[in-house]
């Protein structure tokens, strides 16, 4: 991501080309839940396909940077059955196909990305997706025949909540270019961030008020907030990817700018933190299927999480390698099993016809609290080193040069030492605010209520499978999370939402 930013100038608003694209997905996430009730799951999911086929040429033949990140707003979902006892352990597998993808993947700054950056050019990062893509969608349209297709009967066009999405639209959009611009483009006080500021804040109050009293099928059903659990693991979910993305994007740059390793490099030092991730969503999954316990799992991750978190605080351009890949391995390791006991505790108390709504708000608020901390980040790491750089009357006319990593590379030496000092600075002074908002979510998890899980199945003398307290079997959505659900007994699940 700084390589790419650095092509256009923007290394200063790197965080724009993951913010774009977590905003779309952030709008369009419940949309795409509704759409497919009304088109069929496999439907939607190939629409969904080849909107990120779009998005990803028109990234690779962006001209500007303001044409990449739109392009990057262009663009996802992936469905599968399992029952609930087992469900952490096929989430688990799923939660470390992902994290091995983001790493080994063609993206930039992974190490297939990095050897396209440095030996090809950053475009083919996005011009691989194309056959990719193409693949992905014969694979689903041919031989995948198990996904749910059916739409829901008396669902209409009419239906869709286009008015709750437009709402939330304006509301997220506002929020985020006022946390953006305010203290970097122009000041706090000025007239431009207040008014975002009073928007976004402003249409919050008119969005419940709208989803309660007007569509038929809101985007975002309020009534599932009588559950404890759900809003813990909402809550838990926006506060603790402030980690999550704040690490993926600013890691990299780090070890680019602050220790002066290659875009590959940097991508291969990624992997301390997401291979734990892989590992221990596995791990807690596996636990999660043979015990049935979900809490313990969640607040000893989410302690793990915490502590490994607050310790990178520590980065700050002067500690050793070494220490700081330990680091991180702590808070992947953590990281893994929050991500899995989450996801399940909340679905695990719902009604069998809230299932895919409450996996859609817990999709939506990690996409919300990336969007939001990922401003904020972005906002401290640029007012930091700006001002130190400012500071000093040596590397003061070099303000600019934070635009391009092969700009930093031409200043004196002096001035280089200067700018990594600002920039370590500055991510350490970032991973507080991150520290804060992980405590935030460690500290929602612990309203977590009790979670019973039905036990694991058993074959009768027929050969036919029985489950005693059979749980519904529901779908996995993208990062290990369920969609829609079918249509098993629920008898179960109001007996387990009671205890």
């Amino acid at each position: 991501m700084p390589t790419i930013a650095s092509q256009f100038n923007a290394l200063d608003t790197q965080s724009w080309i993951a913010t774009s694209y977590l905003l779309t997905s952030t709008v369009f996430q419940p949309f795409f839940g509704r759409v497919s009730d009304l088109f069929g799951s496999k439907a939607m999911l190939i629409v969904s396909i080849i909107l990120f086929e779009f998005g990803s040429l028109m990234t690779a033949t962006a001209q500007n940077f303001v044409w990449l990140c739109c392009a990057r707003a262009v663009a996802d979902q992936n469905y599968r059955l399992v029952p609930i006892r087992d469900r952490g352990r096929y989430t688990g597998v799923l939660y470390a196909r992902y994290a091995l993808a983001n790493v080994l993947g063609p993206s930039n700054e992974k190490i297939l990305g990095g050897i396209f950056t440095k030996d090809v050019t950053w475009r083919w990062c996005f011009y691989i997706n194309l056959p990719i893509g193409a693949v992905a969608m014969a694979i689903i349209f041919f031989l995948l025949h198990k996904i749910p297709d059916r739409p829901k009967k008396g669902v209409t066009m009419a239906d869709i909540d286009i008015g709750g999405i437009a709402i939330l639209s304006v509301s997220v959009v506002s929020l985020l270019l006022a946390l953006s611009w305010g203290g970097v483009t122009v000041p706090w006080s000025s007239r431009q961030v207040i008014a975002l500021l009073a928007v976004g804040g402003g249409l919050i109050p008119i969005f419940i008020l709208y989803e309660i009293r007007v569509p038929k099928l809101p985007v975002i059903p309020l009534s599932m907030f009588r559950y404890r659990n759900v809003i813990s693991a909402t809550v838990n979910y926006f506060f603790i990817h402030a980690s999550v993305y704040g690490l993926a994007v600013y890691i990299p740059t780090y070890y680019q700018l602050v220790k002066f390793d290659s875009q590959l490099i940097s991508g291969l030092e990624l992997l301390s933190y997401v291979l734990p991730i892989s590992f221990s969503s596995v791990v807690v999954g596996i636990l999660i299927s043979r015990t049935g316990w979900v809490r313990p799992w969640l607040w000893i991750g989410g302690m793990i999480n915490l502590v490994g978190t607050g310790l990178c605080i520590l980065f700050d351009g002067d500690f050793a390698k070494g220490p700081e890949f330990a680091i991180l391995i702590i808070t992947g390791l953590g990281m893994g099993f929050v991500y899995q006991s989450n996801t399940v505790a909340a679905q695990s108390q719902v009604n069998r016809s809230e299932l895919a709504s409450v996996t859609t708000m817990t999709l939506w608020s990690k996409s919300l609290g990336g969007i939001i901390s990922l401003s904020i980040q972005a906002s401290i790491i640029q007012n930091v080193v700006s001002n130190r750089i400012l500071a000093n009357p040596l590397s003061a006319p070099y303000v600019n040069a934070v635009e391009s990593i092969a700009n930093l590379h031409q200043a004196p030496p002096a001035v280089r030492a200067i700018i990594r000092e600002a920039y370590g600075a500055a991510f350490s002074k970032m991973m507080i605010m991150t520290t804060a908002f992980v405590a935030f979510g460690w500290i929602a998890s612990l309203g977590m209520g009790r979670v019973a899980l039905p036990k694991k199945q058993k074959k009768d003398v027929n050969g036919s499978i029985q489950e005693k307290n059979a749980a519904p079997v529901i779908e996995l959505t993208r990062m290990g999370s369920s969609q829609h659900n079918s249509d098993n007994a629920s008898s179960s699940e109001k007996a387990l939402s009671q205890r």
